[in-house]
């Protein structure tokens, strides 16, 4: 199973603020009044090399949370309840982007980016 899969498994039906989970792409159905996260890959790093191989592998992803337009949130809540799920679930926040407006939908969303590392490939 993937990383990104492993994600999706564990924040689906998780948080009772988010409507649904998207993986990969947002379906253009989606609707602007509800409140919903998409997670997608970003970026693999090989880790920890020795004896011409590598040990682990690093998979950062990016998880957007995007509000409903007519949500009544505490968005620093709820950034930072899902931020101590993934790091007590093993994944390191690498960066968090700031809140922004979507031109087309008008959700505020703020992106988080994680890291995780696999042992053993």
């Amino acid at each position: 199973m993937t990383v990104l899969s492993n994600l999706y498994k564990m924040l689906n039906g998780r948080f009772g603020w988010a409507d649904r989970v998207y993986v990969k792409s947002i379906p253009s159905s989606a609707p602007s009044d509800s409140t919903f996260i998409f997670i997608t890959d970003s970026t693999q790093q090989i880790k920890d090399f020795g004896s011409n191989a590598f040990q682990n592998m690093q998979y950062d992803l990016e998880i957007q949370i995007f509000y409903s337009t007519k949500s009544t949130l505490d968005y620093d809540s709820v950034e930072l309840d899902l931020m101590r799920f993934l790091i007590s679930n093993g994944y390191v926040i690498s960066n968090v982007r700031g809140r922004i407006q979507d031109p087309d939908t008008f959700q505020d969303y703020q992106t988080i980016i994680v890291s995780k590392t696999e042992r053993g490939i």
